[in-house]
């Protein structure tokens, strides 16, 4: 059996063969008619169509160029597919497969196989100039079918927002205005997009003139979300805005960085976010080397997350601070303080919390005094606490607690973290822990917290370097435009040396920009899984760090000479004014 031609409908219409190739009409008329047979599959007369098409031409003429029509259309379409007589014509169905089926239906995802829908008006720029009733056919299906387009755009921008896909996004969204310039849908979307573009400002400018339409039109105003999404754009005091409680959003690290190869895993992390609002568990424990993105792709989640209305709180832990009681917990608690709910929190709990984190009393200087504790029914008060007031914050918006290096987090942290997170079961709370796998076992807490994990409700995603054209995509996005690009050799180097970590990638493309052929990728020999292949090692590192040294500014250079020598004193900030360092 001959295999099926494909038919698109939706945006400029073309016949794609059963090899997939586009087929060429050296005259519109003719996919004109196509369309109009497989769109109406019905009989149709021959006048009628000769009248349809060709209204300015005579029968006869008209009826000449129709036969001239169906006899290119034929072999185009296989030579069974239209039944023809002397008075009509009709394409058999079944015999073209058409966009517009799929649209229907609601296949707007695809297989692996198909691929996604590509969705826009119908017959989109597409006209038969000396044909006004085939215009009046065309503005007839376009508005007959308008529902189901919006629908399949807005299935189309939510699975990129779920893998990332912000530029997609955002093309969808520009399909989307241009069916319908008041969807809010849309504008939401195309705010997301100029948001991870790093373009702040431009989204604002879409939504208040977004906004004035909507408002003279249809003297209606934005729903929540997206006033919520515009106030959280809004970081600046010359900005307007009435509702200053709702915290800002940074999106400018995001200017000029595209997402690259963490589409699947990005996916998992937003479906675990989504799933916290309706009670299911979401904590998420986000394994992997350094470098190879991890930090990044928590924090464009808590980007989007927190343009949705999250409130999100980060904590970095740090090597120094894993002898001291409490340090993760009291980073967690201060990124809460300015959040709306929190005075919510009951006066015991906020006393309680002021005993470890003093600047709880200076936010809430009225709060009575906390009762003694010690020991064991410290921590669990301290827990309770924790817990009253993050469940304060959630009842105003979910809340995203993240831990970065979870490895280094002290270990009372861990363990309140621990109880409270079994104590939050079915609220919108989600706790997003950052760690490398190679050294999780050094902290007993945070191996104890990883073997709880499936009774907790932590999935476990381990990120991988990147593949060779991911890293490749990276390495192209990461020159300007404007600059000259590296030759094959010169990739291949910097590829070889970044072994698909994206931050190590980055640091070898700066050093080759500002360096060029006396760059660590092209002069290190060492750059291979074997690091003293092209010599004695430490000779190769004494480059490395000699490159690394210069590359310092005078006051860096001076304060880390100092802090090799000071030993058990390295945290004292006093020893610093040796170098004119001031605590400050």
């Amino acid at each position: 059996m001959e295999s099926q031609r494909y038919l698109r409908c939706l945006g400029q219409p073309c016949l794609f063969g059963p090899n997939g190739e586009p087929v060429r009409f050296r005259t519109k008329k003719h996919l004109a008619l196509l369309v109009y047979l497989a769109v109406d599959a019905r009989s149709h007369r021959r006048e009628r169509l000769a009248e349809f098409l060709w209204p300015c031409a005579s029968l006869i003429e008209a009826r000449h160029s129709l036969a001239t029509a169906l006899s290119i259309l034929r072999p185009r379409v296989g030579r069974d597919a239209l039944e023809t007589s002397r008075d009509h014509v009709r394409l058999l169905p079944g015999r073209i497969a058409l966009d517009l089926q799929r649209l229907q239906t609601g296949d707007i995802l695809g297989t692996e196989i198909t691929g996604p829908l590509e969705v826009a008006a119908f017959l989109d720029n597409f006209d038969v100039p000396d044909s006004t009733e085939f215009t009046h056919w065309k503005d007839g299906q376009q508005a007959r079918l308008l529902p189901l387009i919006k629908d399949a755009l807005v299935v189309l921008i939510d699975r990129c927002r779920r893998t990332g896909d912000s530029r997609q996004i955002e093309q969808l969204a520009d399909r989307m205005l241009a069916l319908d310039d008041l969807s809010e849908q849309a504008i939401r979307a195309k705010m997301e997009a100029r948001a991870f573009a790093g373009d702040r400002l431009t989204a604002l400018q879409i939504f208040e003139s977004w906004k004035a339409k909507l408002a003279d039109d249809l003297q209606a105003l934005p729903s929540d979300l997206v006033e919520g999404m515009a106030v959280r754009l809004r970081r600046r005091g010359w900005e307007r805005t009435t509702l200053t409680h709702i915290p800002n959003v940074p999106t400018d690290q995001w200017r000029g960085r595209r997402f690259i190869g963490r589409s699947a895993e990005y996916r998992v992390l937003y479906e675990a976010w989504e799933g916290i609002r309706t009670g299911a568990p979401g904590h998420v424990l986000v394994l992997g080397d350094s470098g190879v993105g991890k930090s990044t792709l928590v924090e464009r989640l808590t980007t989007a997350a927190g343009l949705e209305g999250a409130a999100v709180t980060r904590v970095q832990c740090y090597d120094l601070e894993r002898e001291i009681p409490y340090s993760t917990i009291s980073g967690l608690v201060l990124g809460l303080l300015d959040r709306p709910g929190v005075s919510a929190t009951p006066s015991e709990s906020l006393a309680e919390l002021a005993r470890t984190v003093p600047e709880v009393r200076h936010r809430f200087p009225a709060i009575p005094p906390a009762g003694d504790s010690q020991g064991e029914s410290a921590r669990i008060r301290l827990t309770e606490a924790f817990h009253d007031m993050v469940v304060a914050v959630a009842e105003e918006h979910p809340v995203i607690l993240v831990v970065d290096d979870l490895h280094l987090a002290d270990d009372v942290s861990l363990a309140v973290l621990h109880l409270m997170m079994r104590r939050a079961r079915g609220q919108p709370i989600m706790v997003l822990l950052v760690a490398r796998p190679g050294e999780l076992p050094q902290s007993p807490q945070a191996e104890k917290l990883r073997t709880a994990g499936a009774a907790l409700g932590i999935k476990e995603m381990e990120l991988q370097p990147l593949t060779e054209h991911e890293s490749l995509e990276l390495l192209q996005s990461l020159i300007p435009d404007d600059q000259p690009r590296p030759g094959q050799a010169v990739q291949r180097a910097l590829l070889r040396g970044a072994a698909g970590y994206p931050m190590v990638l980055e640091l070898l493309v700066q050093d080759w920009e500002a360096s060029g052929e006396q760059s660590l990728a092209l002069s290190v020999d060492a750059m291979t899984t074997d690091p003293g292949s092209g010599g004695p090692a430490a000779g190769v590192y004494r480059k490395i760090l000699d490159r690394i040294t210069r590359s310092l500014n005078p006051t860096t250079h001076n304060v880390l000479n100092l802090a090799s020598l000071l030993g058990q004193r390295l945290n004292d900030p006093s020893m610093y004014g040796l170098v004119d360092l001031s605590v400050g």
